[in-house]
């Protein structure tokens, strides 16, 4: 999904709205830290106390957009958005919003069990793994390497997970032919060279 910027207007009229949303906190901040009872010093924009509780007041409202942009990204996920769809919205990669909503997107078809193929004279084994909130294969070449999907790699579906596997299966049943042979046998040295040992 491609997400549009927000243009230069729209980032005036925010960048207003945030100003004017937190001063009244910071001026409340500024006034406890002053000790005013009343509340009725006036604002001084130039005072070390205005510039903290100014500060103060940013971080209180960053820490309720990180809790309201969590609370959007899991009612997203919940309406059918890919992980994918959710890192285009926050200018993220698919698996840096994995990581940053874990469980946020929900497959229906996780539920379905476990995929079991064959190919290229090996077999894989794909999951849903719900703790991780990503798809995940495991495969025996017929080379007979063995490997699996990797930690930092990510499926939003079975079918992206069993094509990763199929490529692994792929690349490493050319290996199998290459290596097997008298070359292989009681585990003895063959030499190199055409010459006899």
């Amino acid at each position: 999904m491609n997400m549009p910027e927000p243009t230069e207007t729209e980032m005036a009229a925010l960048i207003g709205a945030l100003h004017g949303a937190i001063q009244p906190l910071a001026e409340a901040m500024c006034s406890r830290m002053a000790g005013d009872a009343d509340d009725s010093s006036p604002w001084d924009d130039a005072s070390m106390e205005a510039s903290l509780a100014t500060l103060a007041a940013w971080r209180a409202a960053s820490d309720q957009i990180e809790h309201l942009a969590t609370k959007s990204a899991r009612i997203a996920g919940a309406k059918g958005v890919s992980y994918a769809d959710l890192g285009a919205a926050w200018k993220i990669s698919r698996q840096a919003a994995r990581k940053r909503w874990p469980g946020a997107v929900i497959v229906e078809k996780a539920y379905t069990g476990p995929s079991h193929f064959k190919a290229f004279g090996g077999e894989a084994l794909i999951t849903w793994r719900a703790e991780e909130g990503t798809w995940w294969w495991i495969a025996t070449a017929a080379s007979g390497r063995g490997d699996e999907a990797p930690a930092d790699v990510t499926y939003d579906s079975s079918e992206e997970a069993a094509a990763a596997a199929g490529a692994f299966l792929a690349a490493n049943a050319i290996t199998a032919q290459k290596t097997t042979g008298p070359s292989e046998s009681n585990g003895a040295e063959v030499p190199v060279s055409g010459t006899s040992a």
